[in-house]
């Protein structure tokens, strides 16, 4: 090894774009668990984020859009719920952290 080596959890976090979320409630079987107001959500991820950051967590983003994940959703057979956005996530971090323990190639 080169120097010591400091794992980091990856961590997904689900995350919605303000134009979205009108359609993301409609689309979420569980839109009554989740905060009316796009600005609600974002304030308690925020927090949220801020905490794992702290915890020296490196969190991913993982933006859900309104077709893609309802796609993604309908192709594994799972209802659109608090479960699939979290696994959604928790790929998109995985896809990150695999990337991350790539080695860099030189041209």
């Amino acid at each position: 090894m080169f120097g010591g080596v400091h794992k980091t959890n990856v961590v997904g976090l689900p995350w919605f774009r303000r134009e979205d979320w009108p359609a993301l409630r409609k689309l979420f079987v569980d839109a009554d668990k989740l905060h009316p107001k796009w600005e609600g959500w974002h304030g308690a991820a925020m927090t949220i984020e801020h905490g794992l950051r702290q915890d020296g967590h490196h969190v991913v983003r993982a933006e859900i859009r309104p077709r893609p994940f309802a796609a993604w959703c309908r192709a594994l057979g799972i209802p659109r719920d608090a479960q699939a956005r979290t696994r959604w996530a928790n790929d998109a971090a995985e896809r990150e952290a695999r990337q991350q323990s790539k080695p860099a190639l030189y041209a």
